[in-house]
């Protein structure tokens, strides 16, 4: 008898806001997921233990130093084993997300998440696995901002030993200030901030920007402030002004023009989809 499938979706694993879902889970033979299929793209790696993942009908042993590439119509289930629980990090992320950076930076380059089944378990060499311990601090940080995940994805054909002509990994030092920049006290100071947690020139850091992450300082910025500003929205009940004031936007119309341009609806109707309780 065929095992029944469910149906994941991204939107119930974050929060509004937030670009990614990411999460490190012990797994023994109890506490498995249900065979499942799901709207996004998915990537995990096994860092302790051993298992069995069963993919579209098929079973594959799981051990340490293995990443696995799971696209939306795979259907699967990981489970863990109890003398040696399976100890797994696990990247799901929007399918456009994907998109969008391949188109940006991999123009005629093959999809990893296209290749075949047996293609698409891929084992980590010592190197790769101290660089996947690395993300997975950076993709740990509660914000899940997309400039982390813009960042992975930027890396992830050098991290499976497959380089992209042209591709330099993200300099730490733009990392840094990116993963800095999304607190309050931070990305209030605007560009300039940015440019002072970067210890470079605001032209250099403008340069790189661009170059590394196709984005401006600015887009870098106001994406913190409206991850920020979409979290206050949908949890707590503040005024509307006093959170546009601690993005350090202090023109109310301007933060309106941005909140809509990146959400497609007002702040306080996001606040109202997002959490009808609340009121504001």
């Amino acid at each position: 008898m065929p095992l029944r499938c469910a149906h994941f979706k991204l939107a119930n694993f974050i929060r509004p806001g937030e670009a990614f879902h990411f999460a490190q889970t012990t797994l023994t033979a109890d506490n498995a997921a249900r065979y499942h299929d799901h709207d996004y793209h998915e990537v995990f790696w096994v860092t302790h233990g051993r298992g069995e993942h069963f993919l579209n009908g098929r079973a594959h042993p799981l051990q340490a130093g293995q990443l696995y590439l799971i696209r939306p119509r795979d259907r699967h289930r990981v489970t863990g084993s109890d003398d040696a629980p399976l100890r797994i990090a696990n990247l799901a992320f929007p399918s456009r997300s994907w998109a969008e950076v391949r188109r940006r930076y991999y123009a005629g380059e093959g999809d990893g998440f296209a290749r075949p089944e047996e293609q698409r378990v891929l084992p980590l060499d010592a190197k790769a696995s101290a660089a996947l311990e690395h993300w997975a601090e950076r993709l740990s940080t509660p914000e899940r901002p997309r400039v982390a995940l813009d960042g992975f994805l930027m890396e992830l054909p050098r991290l499976l030993r497959q380089p992209v002509a042209g591709i330099d990994p993200v300099p730490e030092w733009l990392a840094l200030a990116c993963r800095e920049i999304v607190r309050p006290e931070h990305f209030s100071g605007g560009t300039p901030k940015l440019a002072k947690l970067a210890g470079r020139s605001p032209s250099h850091v403008a340069r790189a920007a661009v170059r590394w992450l196709g984005r401006t300082p600015t887009d870098i910025v106001n994406q913190a402030r409206l991850d920020y500003s979409a979290r206050q929205l949908a949890e707590t009940t503040r005024p509307i002004m006093d959170i546009a004031l601690d993005c350090g936007l202090n023109n109310l119309s301007h933060f309106y023009a941005l909140f809509r341009r990146r959400y497609g609806v007002s702040p306080r109707r996001y606040r109202l989809k997002a959490l009808p309780t609340v009121r504001g």
